[in-house]
């Protein structure tokens, strides 16, 4: 009769701990991944996506590279002025990215530097990491309206 009670008892444990356990699973399935920016993969993915003209010409180390000195532009911007609207123009980060290389001697063509930073864009998309585009003036130098 003890063997009884014994049987019922665990049953209910492991039926309860299924209930909880595929409750929990549901609740983060449902949740969206959130998107983090590994370099290493990033690098990954980037070399991979570059086209073969450029990925003849560069090493993982200079997408690697390339990545890092974007980001330091990007931390440079945000820490700027956050009271406002930051935005970063395209054409100012390759010149910058460009002039970083020159600087430290390192051969980046301008192509190859648009092509890893074209790719890094996929990437971002592909991690969850963009949406959509954010409602603003069209020029958000200009005084408000």
């Amino acid at each position: 009769m003890i063997w009884l009670f014994v049987v019922l008892a665990a049953l209910l444990v492991v039926g309860i701990g299924l209930v909880v356990l595929g409750r929990e699973t549901g609740t983060l399935a449902a949740r969206p991944r959130s998107a983090v920016f590994e370099l290493e993969e990033a690098v990954e993915f980037i070399a991979d996506d570059l086209p073969v003209e450029v990925a003849s010409q560069i090493s993982h180390g200079d997408v690697r590279w390339v990545l890092q000195r974007d980001v330091d532009l990007l931390e440079e911007a945000t820490s700027d002025d956050a009271s406002g609207i930051q935005v970063v123009d395209e054409d100012a980060a390759i010149a910058r990215i460009l002039a970083a290389a020159e600087a430290e001697r390192r051969d980046l063509s301008d192509a190859a530097v648009v092509a890893v930073l074209d790719s890094r864009l996929r990437y971002l998309a592909a991690i969850g990491a963009l949406g959509p585009e954010a409602a603003g003036p069209e020029d958000p130098d200009s005084p408000a309206a």
